[in-house]
């Protein structure tokens, strides 16, 4: 990173100070448009730290983010479950309640005749 930020400060005139600042914009706007596990990676790349970056640790990486979106579904769908229980419950009422209106109204037309 230090190579960039003399970069920065030779070759565009800028301050230690602004160049600093601009590397941290720079490093924040990138971290912003990958996904969240490799965050991690823009830092240890801007940072400097050698060595690669083990293939395992993307699969840890893509395989925990599966598993929060996994757990994420099953949530949603246990509460799409619950509402849709509950909507049945309340038309099953309204079945209900409709029937005995009929049967009430088909007993006073009896009386009636």
């Amino acid at each position: 990173m230090q190579e960039l930020l003399n970069k920065l400060m030779s070759e565009v005139g800028l301050s230690a100070e602004q160049a600093q600042k601009t590397m941290t914009t720079v490093v924040d706007f990138v971290k912003s448009k990958v996904p969240g596990p490799l965050a991690a990676n823009i830092d240890a790349m801007f940072s400097g730290a050698k060595g690669e970056m083990k293939e395992q640790t993307y699969a840890d990486k893509a395989g925990d983010f599966a598993e929060a979106t996994k757990d994420k579904l099953e949530d949603l769908a246990e509460q799409a479950k619950e509402k849709l229980g509950d909507v049945a419950d309340k038309a099953e009422d309204m079945a209900k309640d409709a029937l005995n209106k009929l049967k009430g109204f088909w007993r006073r037309r009896e009386k009636e005749a």
